[in-house]
């Protein structure tokens, strides 16, 4: 499969006036979260020798000590999936010297996909869906697939999900 997506028209005021463009959105109709570790554990049990319970439990551990090494200061790496980090800020200070443990926070945890599993993921297929009487979505028609041309100004924003495209 790939991934299901509707058209939305947004519209933007220039200086010609406004114009309207029309964008790929993620369709939102899935179960909420996508694949839960349940799901996953199923997966990678029968990919291996492992039984659901073991890579379970691997999974729900996982968390916790992903974050017991984000807290000791260190990032974690999982090779062909990618790394998690921890960035750090604090307020300003007109002083090197008044910037003191207790002043500094952790400011976000992200995550950085491996190059290799964004390549992979990227050549997903997606496919277009119509639903009809939905306020300010248009649906995809097979007639216009051809690429609009764009100014430069809009060209770099726009981006066009048709790699495949299932009407039926």
């Amino acid at each position: 499969m790939g991934l299901i997506y509707l058209v939305r028209k947004k519209k933007f005021r220039t200086a010609e006036g406004i114009r309207e463009l029309y964008f790929a959105i993620q369709r939102k109709l899935q179960k909420r979260g996508g694949k839960n570790e349940e799901d996953l554990a199923e997966i990678l049990s029968a990919n291996s020798s492992r039984s659901k319970g073991e890579v379970l439990s691997i999974l729900t551990d996982l968390p916790d000590v992903i974050e017991e090494i984000l807290k000791n200061g260190e990032s974690v790496s999982i090779r062909g999936l990618g790394s998690f980090h921890a960035s750090i800020t604090s307020n300003g200070f007109e002083h090197p010297e008044d910037v003191l443990p207790h002043e500094v926070r952790v400011s976000k945890v992200y995550f950085i996909a491996d190059r290799k599993f964004t390549q992979r993921v990227s050549r997903m297929k997606f496919f277009a869906t119509h639903y009809p009487n939905i306020s300010q979505r248009t649906c995809y028609d097979p007639k216009q697939s051809g690429k609009k041309r764009l100014g430069k100004r809009n060209r770099s924003s726009f981006l066009t999900m048709t790699n495949e495209t299932d009407t039926a």
